[in-house]
């Protein structure tokens, strides 16, 4: 047996900050070092309808976690039960934070919501950051069903992964396996192994969640079947791997604090023939890749990493041939003292009903000095938000662990939550099991940019394409933007594709523009076609919520339903309920409108199947609008502006107030020969009383244009000629978390049955490391939980559990 001696491991490990970092096995530079990754820090694990989620987002760099400077628009998406998207926001990122929240309306209905984030440089890796919200509803007492049910696979499962990837004849193998039950979620079993002559050569049963191991050497010829008896009773015979005639196995012992241990060992036969040849072990970490050269010229290669070398997180060995041919892999994590070490105190132990809190932190780095860094605070009240801290996912189990593994890993918490050695070695058969990495790898292209087809978002955009009036694309054309309200204008010049775009831009809610574009010669006879964003594809199976909801959330909803009460009492309630009141009949309305005076109450209206077969709209209305001739007013384009003739217009014959689908065109803008008559579902005149909902702009009348509903889902598919009005989301205007005052000697009537006691979404620490934050407690009696956690410039990250008593 050889052994590569350690200190040659360590003349190349302490080069790690000075070497250009790079990644083997196809991941290129770009991916590796520019992969973005999100994660939400929520204010509770769960909630009620009416309630407010209030989450702090961090979004980070690359393999060491700095905050990102890439991305400057975070999108995140609320998905119902029912995997439909019930809210969107976005939220301006600065230096990869941001914070927001989402408000669950009372329309909604209970179960189990999920809440995404993403930029739009992680689609290029479908990279989204994905988190189950289990949702009660006070109406019912209703608990929301168990994510479980609805990620069932028919029938329990059990998968084998050997150590390294493969197994190997006549060579000892570690081989890791992990059992799913029904419910998806990890199940017991107990097993045995027999060869094809039905011999038992080894024994198994889960370690820890549905995970374990045995050892196996598989012999030459031979192949291996697992019979397995799960816990709900059914049993199921299961084939290994087959064996590889010869090759080399990788075996790696993370078992001690101070060094990896890393065992190479060829078969007799691949030894033979690679006798002397070159082969390359890679340690990638960090964002790093160093390699080990050495010569097989014994059967069997020995070496010691030192961990405190490297970084924290997932670690990854990579054995090539001289031909840089991938043989074997693994993973394992490290566990060093890099983290923040955050300590959370307060003057008291404590705390009186609605007394003041006074909590202070102090951040400091492995080399005990302080540090500049962001956290995010959470105080609840355990009484009301009982919590399985295994459960939980923190920035640190995010980061540093599942984001990066295949499947859903239960229990993140419970591998951070302690180093003994019994969490660790379960950990090791996460890296086993989700870490598994088998070789099928494709070489990515030598420029990288090209194939990515989401470029970073550095600001709100508004782009699209403008063409000829025979649909090809038009180069050099004039596109301009019009916000409304405030009239600001922007320009710019399509490239050799027609394509435009305005960025970066920044306005928050929802905002209206007019595009309108012109070719070369000032003529607006173009088509323009507005790239409304994609939404990614909601994924249809929910990571599963493992902790059992009935009994917390019960509790929850009963406090949710006081506190309702008691502000229903003070009329402070967001209403009551009213007495039934029977209706006798209602007259239905069969049209779509997006007018303000609804449906029903226009002087006229043309639907679309009294337009007949004209293609411009203005040309199908004409004859048919009474009082109403279309001219062309001096604009630009065919007579399409609206002018009414009747008796009370003030303008005696001034043109209308367009509106198409609820936006407002100005004045200078009324033009509608743009749009086609087969893409509108109804056309509605108000004058007079009735056009008084607009105010003074509809003193000329108004003319109300609904295009079809699918047309209006998707502006893509909607092409306008010259102009186009659109209507685009802003960033979202942020919320502070109301927090009362009580003074000291006052008395207050209202009872306080806050969950979340406060959230602060933004605390910075001083150069020394220190920072603090005060808050009121609420009524209740019992432990308050204080959770603080985040990260600093360097990608640090930091996480501490506090807790004190108010009685």
């Amino acid at each position: 047996m050889r052994r590569i001696p350690i200190t040659l491991l360590i003349v190349f490990l302490f080069s790690l900050n000075n070497l250009s970092a790079y990644a083997q096995s196809g991941e290129s530079f770009i991916k590796t070092l520019n992969r973005e990754k999100a994660y939400l820090h929520f204010d509770k694990p769960y909630y009620a309808i009416g309630d407010t989620i209030y989450f702090k987002a961090y979004v980070t760099l690359g393999p060491r976690h700095r905050l990102s400077d890439l991305s400057g628009v975070l999108h995140i998406d609320l998905i119902d039960p029912t995997n439909k998207i019930a809210q969107s926001i976005k939220l301006k990122l600065a230096n990869g934070l941001a914070w927001g929240d989402f408000t669950l309306a009372d329309t909604l209905s209970a179960g189990d919501y999920r809440i995404r984030a993403y930029t739009r440089w992680m689609l290029n890796e479908d990279n989204i950051f994905e988190q189950t919200i289990p949702v009660g509803s006070i109406h019912a007492q209703k608990v929301p069903e168990s994510n479980v049910a609805k990620t069932t696979i028919g029938k329990p499962d059990l998968q084998f992964f050997p150590e390294g990837g493969q197994l190997v004849a006549g060579l000892p193998s570690k081989v890791a396996f992990k059992a799913v039950g029904v419910n998806g979620l990890s199940t017991d079993l107990k097993g045995t192994i027999r060869d094809n002559t039905g011999k038992i050569v080894s024994h198994f049963a889960p370690a820890h969640l549905g995970m374990g191991s045995f050892e196996l050497k598989p012999e030459e010829g031979k192949t291996y079947k697992a019979n397995v008896i799960f816990a709900d009773g059914s049993k199921s015979d299961i084939g290994l791997p087959l064996p590889k005639a010869k090759g080399v196995v990788l075996t790696v012992n993370n078992d001690s604090i101070p060094n990896t241990a890393v065992r190479i060992e060829a078969s007799p036969s691949y030894y033979t023939e690679n006798k002397g040849k070159d082969f390359n072990l890679q340690i990638y970490s960090g964002g790093v890749t160093v390699g080990v050269q050495f010569k097989l010229d014994s059967p069997v290669v020995s070496l010691n990493i030192i961990k405190r070398l490297l970084q924290t997180g997932e670690a990854r060995l990579t054995l090539l041939s001289q031909t840089n041919e991938p043989l074997c892999e693994r993973l394992f994590f490290i566990q060093n003292y890099d983290q923040i070490n955050l300590a959370v105190n307060s003057n008291n132990a404590t705390y009186t009903t609605k007394g003041k809190a006074n909590i202070k932190v102090n951040a400091r780095n492995r080399a005990d000095s302080g540090v500049i860094a962001h956290f995010s605070v959470s105080v609840v009240d355990e009484s009301k938000v009982a919590v399985d801290e295994n459960t939980e996912t923190t920035i640190l189990t995010n980061l540093l662990l599942t984001s990066d593994l295949k499947g859903f890993v239960e229990q993140p918490n419970y591998y951070f939550s302690s180093t003994t050695d019994e969490p660790r070695k379960n950990l090791d058969l996460v890296m086993l099991t989700h870490g598994y990495r088998k070789f099928e790898w494709e070489q990515a292209p030598e420029d990288s940019n090209s194939s990515f087809a989401y470029l970073p978002e550095n600001g709100l955009q508004i782009d699209g394409l403008v063409k000829n009036v025979f649909g090809k694309p038009l180069a050099n054309a004039t596109a301009s933007l019009l916000s409304l309200p405030g009239n600001q204008l922007f320009s710019t010049t399509t490239n050799d594709k027609g394509l435009f775009r305005f960025s970066p831009l920044a306005f928050t809610d929802t905002m209206q523009f007019i595009l309108q574009a012109v070719n070369a010669k000032g003529k607006n006879n173009t088509e323009l076609v507005y790239n409304e964003e994609r939404i990614p594809a909601i994924k249809t199976s929910l990571p599963a919520y493992t902790q059992d909801m009935a009994p917390v959330m019960f509790a929850y909803l009963q406090n949710s339903e006081k506190q309702q009460e008691e502000l229903n009492k003070a009329g402070l309630g967001k209403g009551r309920i009213l007495k039934e009141v029977k209706v006798k009949s209602i007259k239905p309305v069969k049209y779509e409108t997006e007018s303000l005076a609804g449906a029903g109450f226009a002087d006229q209206v043309i639907h679309n199947k009294d337009f007949g077969n004209t293609l411009s709209l203005p040309d199908a209305l004409s004859g048919k609008l009474m009082g109403i001739r279309f001219t062309s007013s001096g604009e630009p384009g065919g007579g399409g502006v609206p002018v009414w003739f009747g008796a009370t217009s003030l303008g005696g014959g001034s043109s209308m107030l367009v509106v198409v689908d609820g936006l407002e065109l100005p004045p200078t803008r009324s033009n509608i020969d743009y749009l086609r008559a087969n893409d509108v579902e109804t056309v509605e005149v108000l004058t007079g009383g009735t056009a008084a909902i607009y105010g003074f702009r509809g003193s000329n009348g108004v003319l109300v244009i609904t295009r079809k509903k699918g047309k209006m889902k998707d502006l893509r598919d909607i092409p306008s000629f010259g102009v186009l009005p659109i209507t685009v989301q802003g960033y979202q205007k942020v919320r502070e978390f109301y927090s009362p005052k009580y003074e000291s000697n006052a008395t207050y009537a209202l009872p306080d049955l806050r969950s979340t006691i406060y959230w602060q979404p933004e605390l910075i620490t001083d150069k020394d490391g220190n920072a603090s934050f005060e808050y009121y407690n609420a009524d209740s009696k019992g432990t308050y939980r204080v959770v603080v956690e985040g990260i600093d410039e360097k990608g640090h990250m930091g996480r501490q559990v506090y807790r004190y008593k108010v009685d």
